[in-house]
C-alpha cells in the first residue's frame, strides 16, 4: 500500500474515533448538568423542608412551659400578727397586762384567757366541748382588733346578738377565714382593707356571768369545708412577732396564776404556747 494512503487512512481513522469520544464525552457531560440542574432545586426543597422542621422545632421550643404554682390548702395564707387585743407583759403597778386588767372577781373558769382546746365542761348552757377559739376576758370599751393585713369579707350577726368581723387574704369568701369574733360597735365595713393590730370594733358586752364590766371577745382561723373546722390560731405567728408573742402569753400564765394564787391553771410548758391542744376542731 502506498505509504500516504496508508498515513491518510490512518489519520482518518483518529479524527473520527476523536469526533466519536468527544461525541461521547459531550453527551456524558450533558446528562451530568441536566441531572444537576433537575436535582438542584429537589436539594433546595430539602434544605427548605429541614429548615421549616427547625423553624418549626424553633418555634416549639420557645414556649416556654408554664409555671405551675402549687398552693398548700391545708396551711392558712395569712399569719397572725395580732392575737385581736393587746397583750403585754403584767404590770403590778396598773394590775393591767395590755388590755387585760386583773380581778378577784369571780370568773368563770377562774381565766381571763382560755387558749385553744381549754375544756369546757358541760353546763345548762353549752354541752361538754373543746375551745374552738382563744377567749379573752376585758374591761367594756376595750377594743377589738384585726389579726391579720387583709380585707373584710363578711360580718355577720352572730347568736349572741354581737359581730363576727371575718377577713380573708382577697375579701373573697375562702377556705381560711380570720375571725375576731363577740365584738360591738363595728368599725369597719364588707370590702375594707385592714392591717393586722387595727382597731376593728369593741369587746362584747355579751356576758355569760362575767363580772360587772367586763365582756369578751374570741379570736380564730376557721377552715372551711363540708365540716368546718378551726385550728389553733397561735401556731400560726408571723416571725416578726411569733417569738415575742409566745414570751407574753407565758408571762400571762404566770402572772395570772401568781394572782389567782393557783398554779394548776395553766401549762407553761405547752409545746405551743396557747394552744391546749393541735388537733382541728370542728365548729
Amino acid at each position: 500500500m502506498n505509504r500516504n494512503i496508508y498515513t491518510a487512512l490512518v489519520v482518518g481513522v483518529m479524527v473520527i474515533v476523536g469526533v466519536f469520544l468527544v461525541k461521547q464525552k459531550n453527551v456524558q457531560v450533558l446528562p451530568t448538568t441536566e441531572v444537576i440542574e433537575k436535582t438542584e432545586p429537589s436539594v433546595t426543597t430539602n434544605i427548605s423542608k429541614t429548615q421549616k422542621e427547625q423553624t418549626s422545632i424553633t418555634t416549639n421550643n420557645t414556649s416556654q412551659p408554664k409555671s405551675v404554682v402549687k398552693t398548700d390548702t391545708d396551711t392558712p395564707p395569712l399569719l397572725i400578727k395580732s392575737i385581736g387585743v393587746n397583750l403585754d407583759y403584767y404590770d403590778p403597778a396598773t394590775n393591767r397586762a395590755g388590755d387585760f386588767v386583773f380581778t378577784k372577781e369571780k370568773l368563770q373558769f377562774n381565766r381571763l384567757f382560755m387558749g385553744y382546746g381549754f375544756f369546757i365542761p358541760l353546763s345548762e348552757a353549752s354541752r361538754a366541748k373543746y375551745n374552738p377559739q382563744p377567749t379573752f376576758i376585758l374591761p367594756l370599751g376595750t377594743p377589738a382588733r384585726s389579726l391579720v393585713d387583709g380585707i373584710v369579707v363578711a360580718i355577720p350577726t352572730l347568736w349572741s346578738g354581737d359581730y363576727s368581723v371575718q377577713v380573708t387574704a382577697n375579701g373573697k369568701m375562702e377556705k381560711w377565714i380570720y375571725e375576731t369574733e363577740h365584738i360591738i360597735n363595728p368599725k369597719v365595713k364588707v370590702g375594707d382593707k385592714v392591717t393586722a393590730g387595727q382597731i376593728i370594733g369593741e369587746v362584747s358586752d355579751f356576758s355569760q356571768g362575767l363580772p360587772a364590766g367586763f365582756g369578751m371577745v374570741e379570736m380564730g382561723i376557721l377552715k372551711g369545708g363540708q365540716v368546718p373546722q378551726h385550728v389553733c390560731p397561735f401556731a400560726y405567728f408571723d416571725p416578726s412577732v411569733k417569738e415575742e408573742m409566745q414570751k407574753k402569753i407565758i408571762a400571762l400564765y404566770t402572772a395570772w396564776e401568781d394572782y389567782a394564787g393557783d398554779t394548776s391553771l395553766y401549762n407553761e410548758i405547752e409545746s405551743i404556747p396557747g394552744c391546749n391542744k393541735l388537733d382541728p376542731i370542728e365548729g
